[in-house]
């Protein structure tokens, strides 16, 4: 059997022997699904015997597995290839591909583990951004086959990432070592793709023009400085002031919908010790924020009792709790409320920030579904509320947007200042190209108080229950 493979011209570099091999950039350079082409090529045809890393690999499912699959199919290779569960070989050559996480947990190296792989000829570190430098002494060493070759695969995330340090800003290995290739190191965008597809085109020219740092970031593949690494930008945050009286047709309909954030220790620790953060509530009407409250509670039932108040007042029809650690019992104490109050009509959900995102199947964006762009339920709801203020920046500047993704803060609503200061700190971060946010406990290593205001509007507007929709004109 023979095969005519078709290598774009900027990935011609990467078929001559090689040390380290590495490409970084931007969305849309197909540098997953070249490496993909080139490694099954190299099994198939020369015995390679190939482990893909990550960081930290939790299941298959966080590895290029699902890629490699894809490719065998794609060129009608299943005949020559076994896929198991958890590997993958190729009979007729000898060669295979096994997947691994370079660290068992964030603590501690898979030392043991990474010693068996040192006779292989290629490791392959997809998303390779986040491998520490403890990660890459341990690993780099570990491949010791003659001829054996390191791959690497990033859309840079930080500058201070040892990753980027290492290839990019600061290169530790040289070009050419002894007459022959050493490190390839290319940069290679979206402009190297001779087919990237028209969807992806359109959405770059729109974010170009809309906010040109995160198009650097996410389609030239330039890392954000420090400073450029919040989820939510203060200008978005300031064009959602009264935005419902500035943009044309603001949508009018929507849901009573409410978020809630419990007072307690550190998140996803429910043996921590309690904490001086308040309890917060928000609401929205439809599109609009229009309310938020902050009490200070300690005690998980008086706090539902003040929320239940607050709801029956302003005649919500749901609200999703943080129902992490203390939280845990607060939708149960709002329905046994309600069912003394001998009321009915409002739902109470509870939201665990640690979660898989809702309907991760969904598609989020040409070709990459919920699950692939969001880590958790938390990361989701936050990417998604930034969606909304970012799109609502668009149409205050008159550039295209949704009118099914605005949002609007009314100029007078109380505790508004603060909530604008909470949603901007939170940053961005990344777990095997998933995006996560900023932990709590890391916002107060910086000197960062919990953002429980901006978790309840989180809440308030995250993907859930979507009560039936109503006449917002009479609200106003």
């Amino acid at each position: 059997m023979s095969e005519v493979i078709d290598i774009f011209p900027a990935y011609r570099d990467y078929l001559q022997p090689a040390r380290f091999k590495v490409a970084y950039g931007g969305r849309g350079s197909a540098k997953t699904r070249t490496f993909a082409t080139l490694l099954v090529t190299n099994v198939l045809y020369f015995g390679w015997r190939v482990v893909c890393f990550r960081e930290i690999m939790e299941s298959i499912q966080d590895s290029v597995y699902q890629e490699i699959v894809a490719e065998i199919d794609r060129r009608g290779l299943t005949d020559r290839f076994d896929i198991l569960k958890t590997e993958i070989n190729c009979p007729v050559s000898g060669g295979c591909f096994r997947f691994s996480g370079i660290r068992a947990n964030a603590s501690r190296l898979n030392t043991q583990k990474l010693k068996g792989f040192a006779n292989f000829d290629a490791a392959w570190l997809e998303e390779a951004n986040p491998v520490s430098a403890e990660s890459w002494n341990a690993l780099i060493p570990t491949m010791r086959k003659d001829g054996s070759e390191i791959w690497v695969s990033f859309n840079p995330e930080n500058p201070l990432e040892d990753t980027y340090q290492r290839f990019v800003a600061d290169p530790k290995y040289p070009a050419e070592k002894d007459g022959r290739a050493y490190a390839v190191i290319r940069k290679i965008n979206f402009t190297d793709n001779p087919r990237f597809p028209k969807e992806l085109r359109d959405d770059a020219d729109l974010m170009r023009q809309s906010d040109p740092e995160l198009y650097r970031y996410v389609y030239l593949g330039e890392p954000v400085a420090d400073n450029a690494l919040s989820i939510i930008k203060p200008a978005w945050i300031e064009a959602a002031k009264d935005a419902h009286l500035h943009i044309a047709n603001f949508p009018t309909g929507g849901g009573r919908i409410g978020g809630m954030d419990v007072s307690g220790g550190v998140e996803g620790d429910v043996a921590a010790p309690k904490s001086n953060d308040p309890n917060a509530l928000a609401w929205r009407y439809g599109s609009i924020l229009s309310g938020l409250e902050e009490w200070q509670d300690e005690n998980p039932n008086a706090a539902a009792a003040h929320a239940y108040a607050v709801a029956s007042r302003e005649k919500l029809d749901s609200i999703q709790i943080d129902d992490i650690g203390v939280g845990a019992s607060v939708p149960g104490e709002l329905r046994r409320l309600q069912a003394e109050a001998k009321a009915c009509g409002m739902t109470f959900e509870g939201w665990t920030a640690s979660e898989t995102p809702d309907q991760p199947k969904r598609e989020y964006q040409p070709g990459k579904t919920h699950g692939d762009m969001f880590a958790n339920r938390k990361a989701q709801g936050w990417g998604m509320l930034a969606d909304r203020f970012r799109n609502t920046w668009q149409a205050r500047n008159g550039l295209p947007f949704d009118a099914e993704k605005l949002i609007s803060i009314p100029a007078g609503l109380p505790l508004r200042d603060k909530l604008q200061a909470e949603l901007s700190q939170p940053r961005r971060e990344s777990v095997n190209g998933r995006m996560k946010v900023e932990s709590k406990a890391s916002l107060k290593k910086r000197g960062i108080p919990s953002h429980n205001l901006a978790d309840a509007v989180v809440m308030a507007f995250a993907p859930g229950t979507q009560p039936a929709r109503f006449d917002m004109r009479k609200m106003l």
